[in-house]
C-alpha cells in the first residue's frame, strides 16, 4: 500500500491553519475538520479525485462507504476550496468515466436488455462528479437510469451526443464528422447512406442520426473498439 504523501505540504498546512483559525480556534466541529482534511488531500493530489472509493479507502484505512460519505459531504461543505468551471468539470468527468476500462467495469451492472436498447453503463464513483454528470443528463432533457449499482448510471448514446452538442465538444462541421465515420466504419450502412448525399449539402440532423444508430449498435453488440471510436468523435478529449 502506497503511503499518502503531500505534493505541496506547505500549501496544505497554510490552508488548513487559515481555515481552522478563520472563525476562532475550535470553532470547527470534528466532522468539519475531517471533511476539510479530506478535501485538502484531494485538492493537493495526495489522493486522486479519479481514484475509486475502494482505492482511496485502502490508503486511508477506512471503508469505501466512509470515503464515499467524505467525498459527498466534503464537497458540499468545502466546495469553495476546489473552484472549477462547470465546463472544465464536465470535461474532466467525461474524460475519466468514458474510458474503456471504466465502461467495461460498469457493463456488468446493467442488464442485457438495457444494452440492446442502447444504454451505456457509466460508472461514476465520486459522489460530487456523479451529481454533476447527472445534472448534465438532466440539462439535455434526459433522466439518469440506475439498475444494479447506484455508482453506475445507464445513459443512452443519443443523450451523450446531446451533452456533447450542448457543451460544444462536437465538431460542428457535418462533413468532417462524416469523414471520421467513414474512416471508422466504412462498411456501415449508415455511413454508406451519408456518402451517397452531396457532402456540401449534408445536414447536421443526418449526421446525428447516423451517429446515434452506430452508437446504439456498438453498445448492443459490445463492440468496444467501435464504441471507443464513436465516443472519440463525440468527445475528442477522451484519452487513448
Amino acid at each position: 500500500m502506497q503511503p499518502i504523501e503531500l505534493k505541496d505540504p506547505a500549501g496544505f498546512a497554510n490552508e488548513f491553519l487559515r481555515l481552522t483559525l478563520l472563525q476562532g480556534f475550535q470553532s470547527l466541529t470534528k466532522r468539519d475538520l475531517e471533511l476539510l482534511i479530506f478535501v485538502l488531500l484531494e485538492r493537493d493530489g495526495a489522493i486522486q479525485r479519479s481514484d475509486s472509493n475502494a482505492a482511496a479507502a485502502l490508503r486511508l484505512r477506512v471503508t469505501p462507504a466512509k470515503v464515499k460519505a467524505l467525498r459527498r459531504d466534503g464537497y458540499a461543505r468545502w466546495r469553495a476550496l476546489v473552484p472549477e468551471e462547470s465546463d472544465a468539470a464536465l470535461q474532466r468527468i467525461v474524460a475519466s468515466v468514458l474510458t474503456e476500462d471504466n465502461l467495461r467495469s460498469g457493463a456488468k451492472h446493467v442488464s442485457e436488455r438495457s444494452k440492446k436498447e442502447g444504454f451505456l453503463a457509466v460508472r461514476v464513483e465520486h459522489p460530487d462528479d456523479q451529481q454533476q454528470f447527472e445534472q448534465a443528463i438532466l440539462d439535455v432533457g434526459a433522466l439518469p437510469v440506475y439498475e444494479r449499482n447506484r455508482d453506475v448510471v445507464a445513459v443512452r448514446f443519443d443523450t451523450l451526443l446531446k451533452i456533447a452538442e450542448k457543451w460544444g465538444y462536437l465538431q460542428p462541421d457535418p462533413k468532417a464528422i462524416a469523414d471520421e465515420l467513414n474512416k471508422l466504419a466504412p462498411a456501415a450502412e449508415e455511413v454508406a447512406d451519408l456518402l451517397k448525399k452531396d457532402v456540401t449539402k449534408l445536414r447536421w440532423q443526418e449526421v446525428r442520426n447516423a451517429l446515434n444508430s452506430l452508437g446504439a449498435k456498438a453498445i448492443a453488440s459490445t463492440a468496444e473498439g467501435g464504441l471507443k471510436g464513436l465516443l472519440k468523435i463525440v468527445f475528442p478529449f477522451i484519452p487513448g
